[in-house]
């Protein structure tokens, strides 16, 4: 366990967001393999409460239908701190989270399509005078014994670096 939390400390490869640019991440060369990420940012708390779900539906391209938008409502998350408890929230990494695809879930969570269960920040104007990074670590170069499966240790990752770091503040509950 010991090893996991030291690996969990870092360093981590640090990426900006661009608002700008739906390809940043493919740009930016964030791989495709599993590990751990978490976004960070010096948006305040004010400006998470004003970013309601940007939809409440949408129509599924596929088949026309008429579904819920899956992307994450950022104001109800942020909604759920704590102020007499600060020490269990964190307020600057705002997400933290496990990945098959590294790559995949840093657009998930910037461009994400509606039907996507992300935090889709692209969708949230007020959110881009911000800065926002996304900071990730791969699996693969933390050692693991053969009897443990990859998806045990991401698992248990996840869990320990918000144990550490404290819950953030867009994490579901």
């Amino acid at each position: 366990m010991k090893r996991l939390l030291d690996y969990l400390d870092g360093p981590y490869t640090q990426v900006m967001v661009d608002f700008t640019n739906s390809q940043w991440m493919v740009e930016a060369e964030i791989p495709t393999v599993p590990g751990w990420y978490f976004l960070s940012t010096d948006a305040p708390m004010e400006v998470f409460l004003e970013c309601p779900l940007w939809q409440e539906t949408y129509m599924r391209a596929r088949d026309g239908a008429e579904v819920p938008v899956k992307n994450y409502d950022i104001s109800k998350r942020a909604a759920r701190y704590e102020a007499e408890r600060p020490v269990y929230w964190n307020l600057d990494h705002v997400y933290s989270g496990l990945a098959s695809s590294l790559r995949a879930r840093a657009r998930e969570h910037t461009f994400a399509d509606p039907g996507t269960a992300g935090l889709a920040l692209a969708r949230y104007p007020k959110l881009h005078r911000f800065t926002w990074k996304f900071h990730y670590l791969e699996l693969r170069n933390f050692p693991i014994a053969d009897e443990v499966s990859d998806s045990l240790i991401l698992k248990l990752g996840e869990q320990v670096w918000r144990t550490k770091f404290g819950w953030p503040i867009l994490c579901a509950a």
